[in-house]
C-alpha cells in the first residue's frame, strides 16, 4: 500500500507533471492571480513562477504554454513601472539641468523597457505555440473550462505591448513589425461584448498606428472611444488603457485628456469592494496614470498630485489641488531661511552710544 503514493509520484515525473501544472494554473491559479489587487504582488508571482514552471520535468517535451503565457505576462508588469519611473525622474533631472543624471536615467528606462519587451514577447510566443500562429489562419478552438479565451486575449495584448516596449528600448529584442497586424486579425476571433471591448480596442489601436490598416470609412479613434466606454460599463479598464496609450502615441493631447478624465470618473463610480479583475484593472490604472504623469510633468514639472487624476494643470480643479499641496508643504516644511544675525556685543567695559 505504501508503494502507491510513490507510483503516483513517479507517474508525474515526466510530461504529466508539466501538463498537470499547466491545467491547475489556468483553471485554479489564473482566477486568483487576476483577482490580486496589487500589481506588484501579481507581477512578483509571475516572475517567481515562470522559471519554476519552465523547469518542471517534462516541460521540455510538453511545455506548459498557457501557464507560461500568464506568468511571463505578469512578470512583464514588474518591468513597466520601473521604466515609467525612470522616464519621469529623468525628466526632472533634465529640467534641473543635471545632464549626466538625466542620461543615466534614460539608459535605465531603456533597459527596463527591453526587459518588459522580452517578457511580453515570450508570452506572445507561448500563445502562438499553443493555438498555432495567430492571425495567419482560422480561429482556434477554445477550452471554456480553462479560461482559454481570456488567456488568448492576454496573449494578443502581449504581442502589442512587446512591440511598444521594444521600440522604447531601442529594438534590442527584435519584435517583428508585422506583429500588430497579426494581433488585429487574431482579435477578430473574440466576442467584443463578452471581453469588455478589448478585442475592438486592440484592432483600433493597430488601425490608428499602421497607416492604411483601418477599414474604409472607419475612424479608429471613434472605435477606441466606443470600446473604452464598453469597458467602463463592464468595470474592466483594459480597453480604456489601450485607448489612452494609443492617443498618447498619436500625440492627440485633447483626446488624451478627455480619455483620462473619463477613466477617473468611471473609477470613482465603482463601489465594489472585491474586484475579480483587480490585477488587470489596477494595471490599466497604472498605465493611464503614467500618461497623466507625463502631461503634468510637461506642464508643471511634477507628477499627478494625489486625488487629481482626471484633472490637469490648466483646470481650475487642478489649480486648487496644486495650491492645496503647496499649502500642505508650507505647513510641514519649516522656514529654513537663516534668522538675521544679532549685532555684535560691544567689548567689555564699553558702552553703546
Amino acid at each position: 500500500m505504501r508503494a502507491l503514493p510513490l507510483l503516483a509520484l513517479a507517474s508525474l515525473t515526466g510530461c504529466n507533471l508539466a501538463r498537470l501544472m499547466d491545467k491547475q494554473t489556468v483553471q485554479k491559479m489564473a482566477p486568483d492571480i487576476l483577482a490580486v489587487p496589487d500589481v506588484g504582488l501579481g507581477c512578483a508571482t509571475g516572475a517567481a513562477l515562470a522559471p519554476v514552471i519552465g523547469a518542471l520535468p517534462g516541460a521540455d517535451k510538453a511545455p506548459p504554454h498557457r501557464s507560461l503565457l500568464l506568468t511571463e505576462l505578469s512578470a512583464a508588469m514588474c518591468a513597466e513601472p520601473r521604466a515609467w519611473d525612470a522616464e519621469l525622474r529623468g525628466a526632472v533631472a533634465a529640467g534641473d539641468g543635471l545632464a549626466a543624471s538625466a542620461r543615466d536615467l534614460y539608459e535605465s528606462e531603456r533597459r527596463h523597457h527591453t526587459t518588459a519587451a522580452a517578457r511580453y514577447w515570450r508570452a506572445w510566443g507561448h500563445a502562438n505555440a499553443w493555438w498555432g500562429e495567430i492571425g495567419t489562419g482560422e480561429c482556434p478552438g477554445f477550452d471554456s473550462k480553462a479560461n482559454e479565451e481570456l488567456l488568448y486575449m492576454l496573449g494578443l495584448s502581449s504581442g502589442v505591448l512587446a512591440l511598444v516596449h521594444d521600440g522604447a528600448g531601442g529594438l534590442q529584442v527584435g519584435v517583428p513589425l508585422d506583429t500588430p497586424r497579426k494581433v488585429e486579425r487574431g482579435a477578430r476571433c473574440l466576442d467584443d461584448d463578452q471581453w469588455w471591448g478589448v478585442p475592438m480596442a486592440l484592432q483600433a489601436a493597430v488601425w490608428a498606428s499602421v497607416p492604411g490598416a483601418a477599414p474604409e470609412g472607419t475612424d479608429p479613434k471613434v472605435v477606441l472611444a466606443e470600446s473604452a466606454a464598453k469597458g467602463d460599463a463592464a468595470q474592466v479598464r483594459l480597453a480604456r488603457a489601450f485607448q489612452v496609450q494609443t492617443l498618447a502615441t498619436l500625440g492627440d493631447t485633447d483626446a488624451l485628456r478627455a480619455a483620462i478624465t473619463a477613466h477617473a470618473a468611471a473609477r470613482s463610480a465603482d463601489t465594489r469592494t472585491v474586484d475579480p479583475r483587480g490585477l488587470l484593472n489596477n494595471y490599466a490604472n497604472l498605465l493611464i496614470q503614467h500618461e497623466s504623469d507625463r502631461l503634468w510633468m510637461s506642464e508643471v514639472g511634477h507628477r499627478t498630485p494625489a486625488g487629481a487624476l482626471g484633472t490637469f494643470p490648466v483646470d481650475p480643479a487642478a489649480s486648487l489641488e496644486i495650491e492645496g499641496v503647496d499649502d500642505l508643504l508650507d505647513a510641514l516644511i519649516p522656514d529654513l531661511a537663516p534668522e538675521p544675525a544679532a549685532p555684535d556685543a560691544p567689548p567689555s567695559g564699553e558702552q553703546t552710544p
